[in-house]
């Protein structure tokens, strides 16, 4: 089951996953146009492998899996908890931001930690910029956002409330971020900004 953890294609269309009535049907499509099947994930697995990064460079192919994980739970199939909710919803709204960045301020090469060379997207406010990293932002995003409804409401209740928050911040028929998701994660990153102008560090972890 792990190699569905390391597929990368190289071309669009080669990675295919749906939902099944024992977990997520994972598929490649060979030479001869046809999908041959790879594994079979849980849907909880499934939802533990887009939270964990796994995804993170392959985004295509992790909206192809969260769209078969959500595609599970409404066949019944697959009965989501408060947690497993709120990181699917916690995922999408990252990698739809991370989209947007990347299509409205284009990308720059960074060096990571290790000393490996990275493309990521760029969040600007006009005057100062910042790089962003799906992990780093569901990071932001569970602290920021959950950590204080959870806070104020406890962990049952605080728990819903994010859902019911991270709906507000996404536009599912369309798949982007509403104009109250945009302001939200805007104010986040200028926090963020000012921070790193301030102190010369942001408090949102630069890389996963």
């Amino acid at each position: 089951m792990s190699n569905v953890l390391t597929l990368k294609t190289d071309k669009s269309g080669l990675f295919h996953a749906e939902a099944s009535p024992h977990g997520v049907n994972v598929m490649t499509r060979n030479d001869a146009g046809m999908y041959e099947h790879v594994c079979l994930v849980p849907y909880s697995d499934a939802v533990t492998h887009l939270d964990s990064g796994r995804y993170d460079d392959i985004p295509d192919e992790g909206f192809t899996l969260h769209l078969a994980v959500a595609d599970g739970g409404e066949r019944g199939w697959f009965a989501f908890t408060a947690q497993h909710e709120v990181t699917m919803w916690r995922w999408l709204i990252a990698a739809t931001f991370v989209s947007e960045m990347k299509r409205k301020n284009g990308t720059t090469m960074v060096t990571e930690p290790d000393g490996t060379s990275s493309q990521v997207a760029i969040y600007s406010n006009g005057t100062a910029g910042i790089a962003v990293y799906p992990f780093a932002e569901r990071l932001a995003m569970a602290n920021n956002i959950e950590g204080a409804m959870i806070e104020r409401y406890g962990a049952e209740q605080g728990t819903e409330n994010a859902i019911v928050f991270y709906r507000a911040m996404l536009d599912e028929r369309h798949g982007e971020l509403t104009a109250f998701g945009r302001q939200v994660l805007a104010e986040l990153h200028d926090h963020f900004i000012a921070d790193l102008e301030e102190n010369g560090w942001p408090e949102m972890p630069a890389a996963h």
